[in-house]
């Protein structure tokens, strides 16, 4: 059970989302507004989630999808349990209390364990990979049978707008006015156009993360010196269950004995202590536990010791945390920690509210802003299942999306269902607020959205601007003029003063990078032109004004790179007692058609599955379609790496002499996201393009090249300028002994 220190609140995060006021000031907690989980089940025993299932439970409805019974209890994966807890966990022993405590939930459970997870299985009949579309559309259709007004999706995958799911929450949004609060995913850091879908519907309300302000820490102390002083992490939200231990620096020696009955510290800043501490010989000796030092600070902080198998017993410190702590054991080699204070510490988060750099950027495949709004995501504490851990520490867009679940609830609360989902998602991203990155850059529209929300501001605010976001798009579909309806719903006359907040233009294709292609640049010094018709504007109370906004897109980039652009709009009322709106708005500076598909360094390539022979150094590979090593089946396989994403690949079968024989099936059509690593196999079956109910025929020996077409962003499937195509090198089936 955690205890939290004296003058240390558990619940800081809801300082910077306007939360804490929203609560105190106006008594908010999500009274009976229903919320449903579509995730791993939710441990509905847990007394912070009421400890119960059914009705008069705060768990009131639910479905196991996966073993299709009315128990959605969460046995294994913890995932949900989490999500629910922070959108409306309350546990009067241990003072946690989710956004909105007093929601009713529905639990709809279409997630397995780890490692088993249905939610991530391919999916072949509905042309889609990435999550279970059938399971998550059926518990789209039981949360609206049950009545929820708001469905958190903590899951997704690689794909587009246009996915079966993803289409039917468009038209559930629109017509029943149901809100979908989405993680957008954990990709950030390959870069721009990584979000995953459902999230990047276009009504969806797609979530993207950012780090808290203070996060959970223990500490420890030197038992010679009291003054040295060594806070930790842990993931279990939990200190070491130990008084005294010595503490040693792990190395890569022969002999692990020596670290017997120790607490290991080990580097993550060094690959050759990574590679040898995750050898079995680590497991084998008897460990007190395990302190892992971080990787540099500045490429983010994780959760994941190097050893899994100590996860419990895992603790994690800062880069700079692990500094202070390797200088102290040089000077004094024999430490032994005491570990004997065991409450838990709220301290200052080295990149506190900023967008976490593995939050996944936009824009969509369509072009749409994304994400949406964001929220806390990184570092959060929140109720697990109790035969696991009572309480966990993670990190995702899987936590900033049920945060934002719990804002909608207060909003519901305050509002009723009066209003559309288009106006609840333009009244929260109104009055987001955009913020800096770590390295003091105001983060671009791509991976911010309208900025980091702000319940408090949004339920005062007696006015509100719509369009919520603009999209400029490509420079071929770019339309520079648009109107901005700006609202008034007080009793008094209001005056705004209209300005343009540009952010710092990115390129997503950045080639002098090692990860080429996959990296960020920045620049600085030239933003898209922003002209109002007016600058201030005056609206009577119960009115509203529109005002005509032209933009036009940066001039003078260089062609050779792909730049978006981005900002924001900003209305300030000139009554400072009332908070600012802000519309983002994002475009690329270039032609969609020519980012780039495929030309990705030393990718595609062809390569035989169960080696690293690779055809594209000049070797001939022959495969022979029988089982090898690991009972693997030796077919071709082509490694790719997305750049953009595309609405179809299509891979053709081509013989000796480039004449088309058929396709492979399950990837002819195949839409895919941006991705750093996909595999496509050939099974050995040459399919008819034209006919769905084609069997296949096996392709006899001989020789073969396999030809992949991607279609360009706003691309014309008619036509075959609009692809980009890459052969691959000669390969030969040969079945035969």
């Amino acid at each position: 059970m955690i205890q939290i220190a004296p003058n240390n609140d558990i619940n800081t995060i809801h300082e910077i989302t306007g939360v804490k006021n929203a609560y105190e000031k106006l008594g908010l907690t999500g009274k009976g507004v229903k919320v449903g989980i579509i995730d791993s089940g939710i441990d509905y025993r847990h007394p912070a989630l009421g400890g119960c299932l059914g009705p008069g439970c705060r768990i009131a409805y639910g479905y196991n999808f996966l073993n299709e019974n009315n128990d959605p209890f969460d046995d294994c994966n913890g995932h949900g349990t989490h999500v629910a807890g922070i959108i409306g966990g309350y546990d009067i022993k241990t003072g946690f209390r989710g956004v909105a405590p007093n929601v009713i939930f529905g639990a709809y459970k279409i997630l397995a364990c780890e490692n088993n997870d249905s939610a991530d299985a391919y999916n072949e009949a509905n042309n889609s990979y990435g999550h279970d579309e059938i399971l998550l559309m059926r518990s789209i259709e039981r949360a609206i049978d049950d009545g929820m007004l708001i469905i958190n999706i903590s899951a997704g995958g690689p794909g587009n707008a246009r996915t079966p799911s993803s289409l039917m929450i468009n038209d559930v949004a629109k017509h029943k006015g149901i809100i979908f609060m989405i993680a957008l995913g954990n990709d950030g850091l390959d870069g721009v156009s990584t979000s995953l879908e459902p999230g990047v519907a276009n009504n969806a309300i797609g979530v993207g993360s950012f780090e808290a302000n203070k996060f959970l820490n223990f500490k420890a102390f030197d038992t010679k010196n009291p003054d040295f002083v060594l806070y930790y992490m842990k993931m279990n939200a939990a200190a070491f269950p130990y008084t005294k231990v010595k503490v040693k620096i792990f190395k890569c020696i022969n002999d692990y004995k020596e670290f017997n009955n120790t607490i290991l510290i080990i580097d993550n800043r060094d690959s050759k202590v990574i590679e040898c501490s995750s050898e079995n010989k680590v497991n084998n000796i008897n460990l007190q536990g395990i302190i892992v030092i971080n990787a540099k600070d500045d490429e983010g902080l994780t959760l994941s010791p190097a050893v899994p198998e100590y996860e419990k017993l895992g603790a994690i410190l800062t880069s700079k945390q692990g500094d202070t702590l390797i200088k102290y054991l040089d000077e004094h080699p024999n430490l032994e920690l005491d570990f004997s204070d065991k409450y838990g510490y709220m301290i200052e988060h080295p990149f506190a509210v900023t967008p976490s750099i593995f939050s996944g950027w936009g824009l969509s495949d369509e072009f749409d802003i994304k994400p949406d709004i964001c929220a806390p995501g990184g570092f959060i504490l929140s109720v697990y299942p109790i035969n696991i851990s009572p309480y966990q520490v993670l990190s995702g867009t899987s936590m900033s999306a049920p945060y934002m679940s719990g804002i909608a609830a207060l909003y519901l609360e305050t509002f009723g269902k009066q209003n559309s989902f288009e106006q609840i998602r333009a009244a929260l991203m109104n009055y987001a607020i955009p913020h800096k990155d770590r390295n003091k850059l105001l983060s671009p529209v791509l991976h911010q959205g309208a900025g980091l929300v702000n319940i408090y501001d949004t339920l005062r605010a007696t006015s509100f601007v719509y369009p919520p976001k603009i999209n400029l798009n490509d420079t071929i579909h770019f339309n520079g003029n648009h109107t901005l309806y700006i609202y008034n719903v007080g009793r008094k006359e209001m005056e705004y003063k209209l300005s343009h907040l540009p952010a710092p233009n990115v390129n997503g294709y950045n080639t002098t990078l090692s990860r080429s292609y996959f990296q960020l640049e920045y620049l600085t010094n030239n933003y898209a032109d922003v002209k109002f018709e007016k600058d201030l504007i005056t609206v009577a109370p119960g009115a509203n004004v529109k005002v005509s906004v032209n933009f036009t897109a940066p001039k003078n980039l260089s062609r050779d790179k792909h730049w978006f652009y981005s900002g924001w709009l900003k209305v300030t009322p000139l009554d400072n007692k009332m908070p600012v709106m802000s519309v983002p708005y994002a475009g690329l500076a270039d032609d969609a058609r020519r980012l780039p598909l495929f030309q990705t360094p030393k990718f595609p390539k062809l390569v035989e599955d169960t080696t690293t022979d690779n055809s594209n150094i000049g070797e001939i590979i022959t495969f022979t379609f029988k089982n090898k090593t690991g009972n693997k089946l030796d077919i071709p396989s082509i490694n790719l790496r997305l750049a953009t994403p595309t609405h179809g690949i299509f891979i053709e079968i081509l013989d000796y002499n480039y004449k088309f024989l058929g396709v492979v099936k399950i990837y002819y059509g195949f839409p895919a996201p941006r991705v750093t690593d996909l595999t496509v196999d050939w099974d050995g079956l040459i399919y008819n393009p034209n006919d769905k109910n084609d069997p296949g025929v096996i392709a006899p020996d001989g020789e073969y090249f396999l030809k992949i077409k991607a279609l360009k962003l706003f691309g014309d499937i008619n036509n075959e300028n609009d692809y980009e195509v890459w052969l691959s090198p000669k390969f030969i089936v040969k079945r035969s002994t």
